[in-house]
Parts: C-alpha cells; sequence; structure tokens
C-alpha cells in the first residue's frame, strides 16, 4: 500500500508541477549548468569579441564613409552590452557564494534592467537600418538627405534616451508587483512586440523591391556606362542582402522571447506538467537565441560585405607587421647589447691567472711580501 500511494502522489506532483520547481531544478541540474553556467557564457564571450573587432574594422578609414555606418556601430555597442549584463547573475548563481542572497536579488534588480535596455537599443536599430536601406533602394535622391551620418547619430541619441526612459521606473518601482506587472507588459509592447513587427513588415517589402529595384532585370535598362552601373548596383545589392540577412536572424531570433514573454504576461507561472515543461524549454531556447542574436553580426559581416573583409585582413596585416617589427627590434637590441660586451672584452684582455683572483686573495699576498721585505732588511741591518 505504501508504494502505491508514493507512486500516486509522484504522479500527482508531475500533473501539478509548477515551472518554478521545474525552473530551479533545471538551474541546480546538470543541463542547467552546461547551457547557462558554460555555453551562455561562452557564446558570450566569443560574441564580446567578434562585437569590439566589428567596432575597431568600422573605425578603419576603409569603412568610415559606408552606408549606416555608425548605426553598425550602435548595433555593436548595444550587442556588446546586452549579453554581458544578462550573464552576470549566472555567473554570480554558478560560481559565486550561494549564501549571499541579497548579492543576487541586488544584481537581478539593478542589472538585468540594463540588459533590457541594451535589448531595446538593438531592436530599434536593426528596425532603423532596415529602414534607411529601403528609402536609399526605393528612393536614392531623398536617401542623401535623410540617411545621413547626422541623422544617423540623431537616431541613435533619440533610441539611447528612450531605453534610459524605459528602464527607470524598473529602480523606483521594483517593491510594487502591481506596478512591476504593468511595466513588463509595457516593456514587452516597447522593446520586443513593437519592433519585431515593424521589423517584419520592413524584411517583407525590402525582400520584395530588391529583385525589382537592384536585380538583372533593372540593370539591363542602362546603356551608358553599363560596367560602371552593374558594379554598382553589384555593391549596392550585397549590401541589401547583408541587411536582410540581419533583419531575418534578428526575426527568428526574437520569436522565441516574443512567445515566452506573452505566456508568461498570461499565466507567470503555469502549473500543469506539460505548459511547465513548454515554458522551461521556451526559457532555454529564447536564452540561446539572445545570444545568438547578438553575437552573429561579426560572422554576416564577414561573410556578405567584400569590404569589410578587406578592412579586416588590412588591421590583420597591420597587427602582424607591428609585432614583427617589435620582435625584429628586440633582436637588434639584444645584438647590440652583445656586441658592446665583446668590445669590453677585447679592450681589456685577461692575460694571465693573477687577473682572475680575487681581490682579497691580491691585498693578502702583497701584504706577505711586504712583511717578508721588512724582516729581510732588519735582519741586514743587525748584521
Amino acid at each position: 500500500m505504501a508504494s502505491t500511494n508514493e507512486l500516486s502522489t509522484y504522479s500527482f506532483d508531475n500533473s501539478t508541477m509548477c515551472a518554478d520547481q521545474l525552473i530551479s531544478e533545471f538551474l541546480d541540474g546538470r543541463l542547467g549548468r552546461i547551457t547557462w553556467g558554460i555555453l551562455q557564457i561562452v557564446l558570450t564571450v566569443f560574441g564580446d569579441i567578434g562585437n569590439i573587432l566589428t567596432l575597431i574594422v568600422l573605425n578603419q578609414r576603409l569603412m568610415r564613409k559606408g552606408g549606416v555606418n555608425n548605426l553598425l556601430q550602435g548595433l555593436a555597442i548595444s550587442d556588446i552590452v546586452a549579453p554581458t549584463f544578462a550573464c552576470i547573475p549566472h555567473l554570480f548563481y554558478y560560481y559565486g557564494p550561494r549564501e549571499n542572497d541579497s548579492l543576487i536579488n541586488f544584481i537581478n534588480l539593478y542589472v538585468t534592467p540594463i540588459a533590457t535596455g541594451a535589448t531595446f537599443c538593438s531592436n530599434w536599430i536593426v528596425v532603423t537600418i532596415t529602414s534607411f536601406r529601403l528609402l536609399i533602394v526605393l528612393k536614392p535622391l531623398y536617401s542623401q538627405v535623410y540617411c545621413s551620418s547626422r541623422n544617423e547619430k540623431k537616431v541613435l541619441i533619440i533610441i539611447s534616451m528612450c531605453s534610459i526612459l524605459s528602464i527607470t521606473p524598473y529602480y523606483y518601482y521594483h517593491r510594487n508587483p502591481n506596478a512591476m506587472n504593468v511595466l513588463r507588459v509595457i516593456s514587452a509592447v516597447l522593446s520586443l512586440l513593437c519592433p519585431w513587427v515593424v521589423c517584419v513588415i520592413l524584411w517583407i517589402l525590402l525582400l520584395r523591391i530588391v529583385n525589382r529595384e537592384i536585380g538583372t532585370k533593372r540593370s539591363n535598362e542602362f546603356t551608358l556606362h553599363p560596367d560602371i552601373t552593374a558594379q554598382r548596383l553589384k555593391s549596392k545589392s550585397r549590401i541589401t542582402k547583408m541587411i536582410l540577412i540581419i533583419c531575418f536572424f534578428n526575426i527568428i531570433c526574437q520569436l522565441p522571447v516574443l512567445i515566452l514573454t506573452v505566456l508568461s504576461l498570461l499565466n507567470e507561472n503555469p502549473c500543469t506538467y506539460a505548459s511547465a515543461i513548454t515554458f522551461v524549454c521556451l526559457l532555454f531556447l529564447s536564452n540561446i537565441l539572445l545570444i545568438v542574436n547578438h553575437s552573429i553580426n561579426f560572422v554576416i559581416y564577414s561573410l556578405t560585405n567584400t569590404k569589410f573583409r578587406c578592412a579586416l585582413k588590412i588591421m590583420c596585416r597591420r597587427l602582424c607587421s607591428f609585432y614583427h617589427h617589435r620582435l625584429i627590434h628586440q633582436q637588434i637590441t639584444i645584438s647590440t647589447k652583445y656586441d658592446k660586451v665583446q668590445n669590453k672584452i677585447k679592450r681589456y684582455p685577461r692575460s694571465n691567472s693573477n687577473s682572475y683572483e680575487s681581490p682579497r686573495l691580491v691585498i693578502s699576498m702583497r701584504s706577505i711580501h711586504s712583511t717578508k721585505y721588512n724582516m729581510n732588511k732588519t735582519t741586514h741591518l743587525l748584521v
């Protein structure tokens, strides 16, 4: 009877298990440690390295005059901040002191909103890049006025200010659960739903227009300077394809996050086993895809943009030549020091073995000889 009761209670517990219990079990288990404690941190490190290299390459002379250069730099900065601050709670949870709950609560209250604000910036910068590219393809003459570098900087400032305003209420109303629920709804709409919907619409429009405006059919209409025109259209199509790929990855990677946010707003802690498993799987998948979304832009730039690859090769060559010249300089200084030592040895050679004697031995021998001379002199006088 006892075994049947245990089985019935175990099945009942499985049927009524909530998402919080599953999340705590997965966090303390092997799967959670591998996913959040190792994989997410490794992806974040590689993504940060790629985004730092992207910033360095975009600041090269060859890339400064490129289209949407300032927006790509802002996207790289937000892609560094968002996953880095999102990984800090997992670092303290797995590798920090477990007994210090106040530190973990402090990190969740004051560090996690920064990652939310950086995600807000990243999503709206992708929307801005896609809209600017759509305007360049549709209205090239108007794009020279509206898609200038000055306007890009203005848009970046506006997006940064809006992200700061969106996360500021978290620090004032973190002790009020009702206000926090309202803030989560507003943040989900502004930072996830709205940019995702706008990004999907712009991506579909740009995908439909790209073949009509800069495809091979359009290039055949130009009769004057066909080679130059074909080359410009080809480079234009490559940049547009690059932005289409960035927008596509943003849409795919943000979709599980959007679904998870909607489900958590409808039911924050589902207590049926199937819904709890679905919630936890979406949580794992959304975290991994968010890190991938923030880390993959360097790979996209390297594969689709020849100008970016050329600037990256020039930077690597300069770095290798710098270390090569530094190594040669060290070898030259070592050889000159060695030559100086050899010249000193040639100027002052050590002919006899007495030169190798110690100073104390030389002084003692001189004193012995002087005493012998004095003794001989005194004996001669006595005689």
